[in-house]
């Protein structure tokens, strides 16, 4: 996708698939947890959508990786487990991932850099809602 106009309707899809999917699984409390994933991936893809209409794209690659490295983050926070070795894979996996996106000259280093930040902290906002 790339013009901004493109991004505008898999990314409102994809907004709605998240929020659903979080909240059939948070009320059907099999996996709680596993509901932040997609309420937080869902918050990036809203933050992500709101800077669509500022007319600047924020790599939505990054913003994945970055969402899923801050929800193993939580989780392993939460549940007082190591993933050191799981998250160190991760981190080298979205530094491929963000090189790739440069390289191809799909998007630029500020760009990038926005996807990883704000997926990582609307996992970490997502997860201090949860538990206050």
């Amino acid at each position: 996708m790339e013009t901004i106009e493109e991004r505008k309707f898999p990314t409102l899809l994809f907004i709605s698939i998240c929020i659903f999917l979080g909240y059939w699984l948070f009320k059907s409390s099999i996996v709680n947890i596993l509901s932040l994933f997609y309420f937080g991936y869902g918050l990036g893809l809203i933050i992500s959508y709101l800077f669509l209409y500022l007319k600047f794209k924020i790599s939505l690659h990054t913003a994945a990786i970055g969402g899923l490295i801050g929800f193993l983050i939580c989780f392993s926070y939460y549940y007082k487990i190591n993933l050191i070795v799981i998250l160190s894979i991760l981190f080298i996996i979205s530094g491929l991932i963000a090189t790739s996106r440069l390289r191809l000259q799909v998007h630029n280093p500020r760009e990038v850099y926005l996807g990883y930040i704000f997926g990582i902290l609307s996992q970490f906002i997502v997860f201090y809602i949860y538990i206050m």
